[in-house]
């Protein structure tokens, strides 16, 4: 008689992904976070809503000491650079405490793609909120009525 075969185990399903957080999680350890133990850097759950009114971007966890991204960066749109800000962000978070002070800026603006970072959310910012550009409220023109709806987004 034949050998039973044994019992297949599937294999995991490897996540759909554009961008690789583990490499951009590490380049930025490297380069600015070298005298730390790296963190866990993972994509967080998606949550589908068509439209916002806020987004976090990121999140730090200072019991799990672990970096949660929003997984609606990971997209072709979504440039290497501006993901590498966030997690450079939380990194700060880990470094310096929850505390959005003037020396967590200072290090902030010490990372090389802030200026471009912060250029790329202020043009892109209505694609993550799930809006057409012309809904966004225009920071050139003061409104003749208060904005119903205020936008923002947060890195914490």
């Amino acid at each position: 008689m034949p050998a039973k075969a044994a019992p297949r185990i599937p294999l995991p399903v490897a996540e759909a992904t554009y961008h690789h957080l583990e490499s951009l999680a590490a380049d930025v350890h490297r380069t600015y976070f070298f005298k730390y133990p790296p963190l866990p850097v993972r994509w967080g759950q998606q949550i589908s809503r068509k439209k916002r009114r806020s987004i976090r971007l990121g999140s730090y966890n200072h019991l799990t000491a672990e970096v949660r991204i929003h997984p609606i960066l990971n997209t072709p749109q979504v440039p290497a650079f501006f993901i590498q800000s966030i997690i450079y962000h939380e990194y700060l978070h880990h470094v310096l405490g929850a505390r959005h002070n003037r020396r967590f800026h200072q290090y902030e603006r010490a990372f090389r793609y802030h200026r471009e970072s912060q250029e790329w959310i202020r043009r892109n910012l209505f694609l993550l909120l799930g809006r057409k550009r012309s809904e966004m409220p225009s920071r050139r023109l003061a409104p003749a009525a208060p904005v119903a709806q205020p936008v923002q987004f947060a890195l914490f």
